[in-house]
């Protein structure tokens, strides 16, 4: 998995998946979704993506007051968001 901000959108790309989101990459991740110029999380970079991606969401929603915007949401990912019955909370 990789993430960048870029002009105030973290970029996520890769394989999304419970083998690639170590402590560390998951760490960084929140880190990126705290910094003040975060607005929204893009998520069109993902090539593969299970149930870890569904924790990076859910983390991006909690990182701080304001919840960035989600966008490009793997279906795979809003498909486990509705069998979580999450899917209002990542697409509101």
């Amino acid at each position: 998995m990789e993430s960048e901000v870029r002009n105030g959108v973290l970029y996520v790309g890769g394989n999304v998946t419970v083998k690639t989101v170590t402590q560390a990459v998951y760490s960084r991740f929140e880190q990126q979704c705290r910094l003040k110029e975060t607005a929204a999380v893009d998520f069109s970079g993902v090539e593969r993506a299970d149930s870890a991606c569904v924790s990076l969401l859910l983390g991006a929603l909690r990182a701080k007051p304001e919840a960035p915007l989600l966008r490009g949401i793997p279906t795979s990912v809003q498909a486990l968001a509705e069998l979580y019955e999450i899917n209002e909370w990542v697409n509101p």
